[in-house]
Parts: C-alpha cells; sequence; structure tokens
C-alpha cells in the first residue's frame, strides 16, 4: 500500500529553496568578477608603469614623469 505524500508544501518550498540558492551563487558571480576586474585593472597599471620606468619615466607620486632632461629639445633665448 502506497501512503499519501503528506509533504505537499515542501514542493513548493523546495523550489523557494532551489531559487534562492540560484540567487546566491549568481550574485556570488557578479561580485567575483568585479573583483578579478579589479585585480587586472591594478595589474596592467603595474605593467605599464614598469614599461614607463623602462623608457626612462619615474614615478612622482600619482604621476609618471621623464626624468631625464633633455635640454637640446628646449629653445634657448
Amino acid at each position: 500500500m502506497k501512503l499519501p505524500d503528506l509533504r505537499g508544501g515542501e514542493k513548493s518550498s523546495g523550489r523557494a529553496t532551489r531559487l534562492a540558492a540560484q540567487d546566491r551563487a549568481e550574485r556570488l558571480v557578479a561580485e567575483s568578477f568585479r573583483l578579478l576586474s579589479q585585480l587586472f585593472g591594478k595589474v596592467a597599471d603595474l605593467i605599464e608603469t614598469q614599461r614607463l620606468q623602462r623608457q626612462g619615466y619615474e614615478a612622482q607620486g600619482k604621476w609618471l614623469e621623464r626624468s631625464d632632461s633633455d635640454k637640446s629639445s628646449t629653445p634657448e633665448r
């Protein structure tokens, strides 16, 4: 003899649980992508800074300025 399913309310509850779990997973993936984009941006800035330093620019606070002064290119009066 088969007994009737007395857990009828759990079917909608199970769906709500799955939707909540999917929502958490999607938020986690979105936040992970945001963090990765920040990391990649900082790594790109570091690579660009190193490239400019090899070309003669040095870090001067927030901006890079050329450290060698080429006096032949400046007009003399």
